[in-house]
C-alpha cells in the first residue's frame, strides 16, 4: 500500500495537469502558468476521475481493470505532451499585465506573509485531522459512508442509495467526493482513513493555489499573494476542508469556472478551450454537491446575459454552445445518477404547493434569513474584524481599476454569485425543515462556496499593490 497510495492520488492530478498543458494556448513564459496548470489540473483531474470511476461502476461493476484505462489515458496524454514539446509549442498564453521592474519588490515583500499563512493553514488542517480523523458529522455519515458502500459493496454497491437508510444520509447527494475516495481505496485495496484526509487536503491546497496563480497572471504577483493570504487565513476554508466535506471541492469548481472564463477573455487565441473548461468546471461543481446545480444554471444564465449584452447574442450563443460541450460528459453522468439510481431529494419530496405559497408569503421567514445573512457577513472569516470590512477598507484605500476587456468576465462572475446567493436565500425561505436549525447548521458552509470566487472578483477590481506603489512614488 505504501507505493499504491501516492499513485492513486497522483494519477488524476498528473493526468489533469498534462491534459491542461496539452490544450493550453501558446505564447506565455511558462513559470507562472505552470502553477495555474497544476492547480486547475489537480482539481479537474480528481473530479473527472471520480465521474469516470462512477461511470465504470455503472457499466462494468467493481473491477481494478478500470485503472488500466486510467494508465492508458495517462500514457496517451504523455505522448501528446512530448509531441508538443518536440514541435516547440510549449509556450503559454500571455494573460498578465506585467509589472514594472522598479515595483516588483512589492510582491516579494508579500512572500513571507503568504508562507506564514500557508504554514498556519497546514498546521490547522493537521490538528483538525489528527483530532477528528474521520472528519465532521457529514463526512462520517454521508460522504465517507457512501465511499465505503462503493468500495466494500461489490455487486451490491447501489445499496448505498436505498431509501431504507433514511433521509439523514442524503442518498441523492452527488458522488464527486465519495467517488474520489472510493476510487483510491479500490486501487490500494484498503479503506484507510488517510485517503479522505489527503483528498480533502488536495482540494484545499488547489483552491488556494488556483486563486493565487490566476490573479498573479491576470493582475499581478502581489495581488495574487494578497488574495492567497486572505483565503488561507479564512477559518472556514481550512476547517471545513479538514472536516472532509464537499463544500471546499464545490468552492474550487465554482472558482475554476469563473477563472477559466476570465482567461478566455484575456487570450487572443485558444479562448474556446478555456470556455469549454468553464463548462466542465460547472458540471463538476454539480457533481460535487446539489448546490452545484444552482451554480451551473447561474453561470450559463449570467454568461449568456452579460456576453449577449456586451458582445452580441450570436457571440453569446456560440460561447454557450462551447461551454455546453465541456459540460456534456459530466452532465450525462449526473443525469444517469439522478434519474437512474438516486432517490428523491428530501427538500423537494416534502414540499407541497400550499406549503410553498405559505412560506413565500411569510415576512417573518424573510426577516429571519436576512438577519442571519447579515450576521454571517459581519462574522465571516473567523477574524476579530470581519473579512468584508477588511476588503472594503482596502478598496477605499487603494481604489479600483477595471479594464474594458475584463468587464465581461467580472460582470459574469458577479452576476453568477448574486444569482447563487439569491437561490440560497429562497431555499432557506421555503425549506421544509425547522428554519433556525437549517440556517444554523448550513449557512456558514454555503458562504464558503462563493468565498474564493468573491476574492477573485474583488482582486480583479481592486488596484494592485504594485499600482499603488507607482502612484505613491509619483505623487
Amino acid at each position: 500500500m505504501t507505493l499504491a497510495l501516492p499513485v492513486a492520488l497522483l494519477l488524476p492530478v498528473i493526468g489533469g495537469a498534462l491534459f491542461l498543458y496539452m490544450v493550453w494556448p501558446q505564447r506565455r513564459p511558462p513559470v507562472s502558468d505552470l502553477l495555474l496548470i497544476l492547480a486547475l489540473g489537480a482539481g479537474l483531474g480528481l473530479g473527472v476521475s471520480a465521474a469516470a470511476f462512477f461511470a465504470w461502476l455503472v457499466g462494468f461493476g467493481p473491477s481494478k481493470a478500470y485503472f488500466v484505462l486510467e494508465l492508458l489515458g495517462l500514457a496517451v496524454l504523455v505522448g501528446f505532451v512530448l509531441r508538443r514539446l518536440r514541435q516547440g509549442a510549449a509556450g503559454l498564453p500571455s494573460t498578465g499585465r506585467g509589472e514594472p521592474a522598479r515595483v516588483a519588490y512589492v510582491s516579494w515583500l508579500l512572500i513571507p506573509g503568504f508562507v506564514l499563512s500557508l504554514l498556519i493553514a497546514i498546521l490547522t488542517f493537521a490538528f483538525r485531522s489528527a483530532t477528528s480523523p474521520h472528519g465532521g458529522w457529514d463526512a462520517a455519515m454521508i460522504w465517507n459512508l457512501r465511499a465505503r458502500f462503493l468500495f466494500r459493496g461489490a455487486d451490491h454497491w447501489q445499496d448505498a442509495f436505498s431509501d431504507l437508510q433514511g433521509t439523514w444520509t442524503h442518498a441523492d447527494y452527488p458522488l464527486l467526493v465519495p467517488g474520489s475516495v472510493a476510487r483510491a481505496w479500490s486501487l490500494i485495496g484498503s479503506d484507510t482513513i488517510v485517503v479522505p484526509i489527503l483528498v480533502a487536503s488536495l482540494f484545499v491546497l488547489a483552491t488556494a493555489v488556483l486563486l493565487l496563480a490566476a490573479l498573479s497572471g491576470l493582475r499581478s504577483r502581489g495581488q495574487g499573494m494578497l488574495a492567497g493570504i486572505m483565503l488561507l487565513c479564512s477559518h472556514p476554508l481550512v476547517w471545513q476542508g479538514a472536516n472532509q466535506y464537499a463544500d471546499v471541492p464545490l468552492a474550487f469548481f465554482i472558482l475554476a469556472g469563473l477563472v477559466t472564463l476570465a482567461l478566455a477573455d484575456k487570450v487572443r487565441e485558444g479562448g474556446a478551450g478555456f470556455i469549454a473548461l468553464a463548462g466542465l468546471s460547472a458540471g463538476l461543481a454539480a457533481w460535487a454537491k446539489n448546490e452545484g446545480l444552482l451554480f451551473l444554471v447561474a453561470l450559463f444564465a449570467a454568461h449568456l446575459a452579460v456576453v449577449g449584452r456586451l458582445r452580441g447574442w450570436r457571440v453569446a450563443l456560440r460561447r454557450e454552445a462551447i461551454m455546453g460541450l465541456g459540460l456534456a460528459p459530466v452532465l450525462l453522468v449526473i443525469v444517469a445518477f439522478k434519474w437512474g439510481i438516486a432517490p428523491g431529494n428530501d427538500l423537494l419530496a416534502s414540499l407541497t404547493l400550499s406549503d410553498l405559497l405559505e412560506r413565500l408569503t411569510d415576512p417573518r421567514r424573510y426577516g429571519y434569513v436576512l438577519s442571519a445573512f447579515g450576521r454571517l457577513t459581519l462574522e465571516f472569516g473567523g477574524w476579530i474584524v470581519g473579512a468584508l470590512f477588511v476588503l472594503a477598507s482596502y478598496l477605499l484605500a487603494l481604489g479600483w481599476k477595471v479594464e474594458a476587456e475584463e468587464r465581461p468576465a467580472i460582470a459574469t462572475a458577479a452576476l453568477t454569485l448574486i444569482l447563487v446567493l439569491t437561490g440560497y436565500f429562497f431555499v432557506y425561505v421555503v425549506t421544509p425543515h425547522e428554519l433556525a436549525w437549517h440556517v444554523g447548521t448550513s449557512m456558514h458552509r454555503l458562504a464558503l462556496h462563493g468565498w474564493p470566487s468573491l476574492l477573485f472578483v474583488y482582486f480583479l477590481i481592486a488596484r494592485t499593490p504594485e499600482e499603488a506603489s507607482v502612484q505613491a512614488s509619483t505623487s
